[in-house]
């Protein structure tokens, strides 16, 4: 036992000292830039230790308009940053896969545009097809109709001056007869954002698995190349509170930040891993009805995959915003599997202290839920066949969940043949996670980086060593980690979601940076990749935890 509790304290006493103490036009405050549409639309950025903070407000009578005009703030708030996220979409897509499958070359071609902008117009259109559809339920159509006029305003707001003159009432959308063909052709480099470069910005895992699981690339199913996976996250029960965290895997250009949003009713804060998204697509945070939110991507060798479906980043940014209980995000994220952007969702329940847990194959959904004891686990069959509810029970505990993008579900594991490339994040929860007593402590967890392996908790892939199976060197790694808690989601449940410059209130923690190895962080100019243009992106990817600002009354 004393064996045990040495190993314990051996690794808290080195985690990294990361921590901090508890109009017409935008225009400049003192650390922020606002911009006023009128009285009823407005917001404020900023960046705070390289972290970008966004806050956006819309009120209007018709939610279709509200969230336009909140789009159209944002828009105007983010700019041309939004044309950073596309060109460095692409070049993350080229640097962070080793074969170098799609784009074949750094910046794609005007082929693999056109591929790219195929699919990406195919899967638009069915959208609002399934919007159209008599039989999808009228909440749900609704409810994706205020997230395309998010993503229409936010497309306006970089290119128009003013908003443009819609119509609201639900029976217009936004089809290819609206956009010129132009506004439906992919970009690279090129100085005018179009429609669908938006969105290619929200819709990328969901196309980059539809590309890498195509016939020619993953013949009978099977990819034959290792493509990245993404991120560490847990979930912790500390009496009766619950705490939250993550940190993002992900290819070095990712712009992650925060972004709050407060539209009518609807109040959200979350990571997002890019300017000019609806959603999170990093899945980190919560909304004002107490649901907070967190996810790790599936690592999958197999799957099939739906081109014409319902993408995860339509769902996911569906039930992070109107998801009333966990049964809500549970209905919201299976109402379609389209073998893409497989993900295991840790959810809480900041009314009920309810937890919960999703995960994913292209056949099946393995639901987990507890108020306290062992989790009770039911499944959804999606093609009539069996699915099993077993589980690894060191990853699902009654106090805690660990998400390493191994599934916890056997079923899922057997489905997308998942294997697990990161082993010592598994053994150093284990260790870690039952010491966890507060916040202080989850924020060491999970930036917590064995000075010996880069592949762990908080790591990076760039140095090219560390504990796998599936060795590479690419500038990819945990380049930021946040902590949250039901505590701090019941204080968001209570503010009015008005503006407010001078408030005081604040959101959940976060950390901008990579893990230092050797005592440095990622530093783009020090690095192999030192060719690679920086838009929008520090050199020396670094900071510090900071208690981010909530500029809401």
């Amino acid at each position: 036992m004393k064996g045990q509790w040495f190993q314990v304290l051996m690794l808290l006493a080195i985690f990294y000292p990361q921590t901090a103490l508890a109009g017409d036009k935008a225009e400049k405050a003192p650390g922020l830039t606002t911009y006023t549409l009128d009285a009823h639309a407005s917001g404020t950025i900023e960046t705070i230790n390289n972290i970008v903070n966004m806050t956006v407000v819309s009120r209007d009578t018709n939610d279709l308009k509200a969230e336009y005009r909140a789009g159209f703030v944002q828009g105007k708030l983010q700019g041309e940053t939004i044309l950073s996220a596309r060109d460095n979409a692409w070049d993350n897509a080229y640097l962070i896969d080793p074969s170098h499958s799609f784009p074949k070359q750094p910046g794609p071609s005007l082929n693999e545009l056109e591929e790219a902008g195929g699919l990406l117009n195919a899967n638009y259109a069915a959208f609002l097809d399934y919007l159209e559809n008599p039989e999808t339920n009228a909440a749900v159509a609704w409810r994706l109709k205020r997230l395309l006029f998010r993503m229409l305003g936010i497309y306006h707001g970089v290119v128009l001056d003013r908003p443009a003159n819609l119509d609201f009432s639900g029976n217009w959308l936004p089809d290819g007869i609206y956009f010129q063909p132009w506004e439906l052709a992919l970009g690279y480099e090129a100085e005018d954002l179009t429609f669908l470069d938006l969105y290619f910005v929200n819709a990328f895992c969901d196309l980059l698995d539809v590309i890498s699981f195509s016939p020619e690339l993953a013949p009978g199913g099977a990819r034959l190349t290792d493509h990245p996976e993404k991120c560490s996250a847990f979930l912790k029960r500390v009496g009766s509170e619950v705490i939250l965290t993550h940190n993002t895997w992900s290819g070095f250009l990712s712009q992650t930040m925060i972004q709050t949003l407060a539209v009518n009713d609807d109040l959200l804060t979350f990571n997002a891993v890019s300017p000019g998204l609806i959603g999170s697509n990093t899945d980190f945070g919560y909304n004002n009805k107490g649901i907070m939110f967190n996810e790790t991507t599936h690592r999958a060798s197999y799957s099939q995959v739906k081109p014409l479906g319902l993408w995860v980043f339509w769902r996911a940014a569906l039930a992070e915003q109107f998801s009333r209980s966990i049964d809500d995000f549970f209905a919201y994220i299976s109402l379609d599997n389209t073998g893409t952007y497989q993900n295991g969702y840790m959810l809480a329940d900041a009314n009920t202290g309810e937890t919960g847990l999703v995960e994913m194959s292209h056949r099946c959904f393995i639901f987990y839920r507890s108020t306290g004891g062992p989790y009770t686990v039911t499944s959804l069959s999606l093609d009539g066949g069996a699915c099993s509810t077993e589980y690894d029970g060191e990853m699902v505990t009654p106090e805690y969940l660990m998400g390493i993008n191994y599934p916890a579900s056997l079923q899922v594991r057997q489905d997308l043949q998942s294997t697990d490339n990161r082993p010592a994040r598994r053994v150093q929860f284990a260790k870690l996670l039952p010491h966890v007593n507060n916040v202080q402590r989850a924020k060491q967890v999970i930036t917590y980086t064995d000075p010996n392996n880069p592949l762990s908790i908080f790591g990076r892939w760039d140095p090219g060593y560390g504990e796998t199976d599936y060795p590479k060197q690419i500038p990819d790694g945990a380049l930021d980690a946040k902590v949250g808690s039901t505590e701090m989601v019941r204080a968001f449940m209570d503010l009015s979601g008005e503006l407010d410059l001078s408030s005081q209130n604040t959101g959940f923690w976060m950390l901008f940076g990579t893990p230092r190895i050797h005592g440095k962080p990622f530093i783009w100019s020090e690095s192999m990749w030192s060719w690679q243009p920086l838009r929008d992106v520090p050199d020396r990817l670094d900071g510090k935890f900071t208690l981010m600002p909530l500029y809401l009354k």
